[in-house]
């Protein structure tokens, strides 16, 4: 357990980023032969790491903002506020995911050419989907903690959304072809498909398990960019809110 306790917290970055580094050789090596759909998969799966980056390293605190923001009714007890609903465990297999699965539709464009539009536009999804949610929890989060001082709309993950998958999102869009039903069928099948593996299979199964194991094993340290707001004294066995006003 804890060598699975130590992949989780810094090794599997560095693994995605080997990973992205590989799409990124892949990318700039076949750029002109490469379909529409590898590029878009690539460059998600490029962009993925830098976007971890941000919401676990720095300024990081996503799963803050998941746990104590998002989704607090689901807290099976106050202490549990640093591991669930997401852990560093549940994050990992999504994160790793959505870096694995990407390549893997690039290599699908690749040799099945004809499914190509339809991914590319299953990867406008998932970058403007990434630009919403963090948009979403940005405006939430704002509003929550608007009296102890919050004056942006911002959540982790918001900075690469904005500047690295809008980008990209609006690359393919420029470069799709006319689209016909059938791609639009493929595209949504695709983005669930997705959507299942990285988040409901990879999260939902792990959750109530982590809550099982030592405490400290798989949890977040700290609430990392909304510590400004927050008590941490109360963490993680509940939330308080700073009172800055005036």
């Amino acid at each position: 357990m804890e060598k699975l306790d130590w992949w989780c917290r810094d090794a599997w970055i560095v693994f995605i980023f080997a990973l992205g580094t590989c799409a990124a050789v892949w990318l700039a090596l076949g750029w002109d032969a490469l379909p529409l759909g590898a590029k878009g998969s690539l460059l998600a799966a490029i962009i993925m790491p830098l976007h971890v980056v941000e919401e676990w390293k720095w300024p990081a605190g996503l799963h803050y903002a998941y746990n104590a923001i998002i989704f607090p009714k689901l807290q099976p007890d106050p202490g549990q506020l640093d591991r669930f609903p997401m852990s560093r465990l549940t994050d990992m297999f999504t994160n790793v995911g959505l870096v694995v699965v990407p390549m893997v539709y690039a290599g699908i464009s690749v040799a099945l050419p004809f499914l190509s539009t339809m991914l590319a536009l299953c990867m406008v999804f998932f970058c403007f989907g990434e630009l919403f949610a963090h948009t979403l929890v940005g405006i939430v989060s704002w509003r929550r903690y608007r009296p102890a001082g919050n004056r942006a709309i911002y959540s982790p993950g918001l900075g690469t959304s904005l500047l690295l998958f809008t980008p990209a999102g609006l690359y393919l869009c420029m470069h799709l072809p006319a689209l016909v039903g059938s791609d639009w069928i493929g595209a949504v099948a695709a983005f669930v498909i997705m959507f299942l593996l990285c988040i409901v299979l990879a999260e939902f199964p792990l959750r109530r398990w982590v809550t099982r194991q030592e405490p400290g094993m798989f949890a977040f340290p700290r609430p990392q960019y909304y510590a400004r707001f927050v008590d941490l004294d109360a963490y993680p066995q509940k939330e308080v809110v700073l009172n800055k006003k005036g």
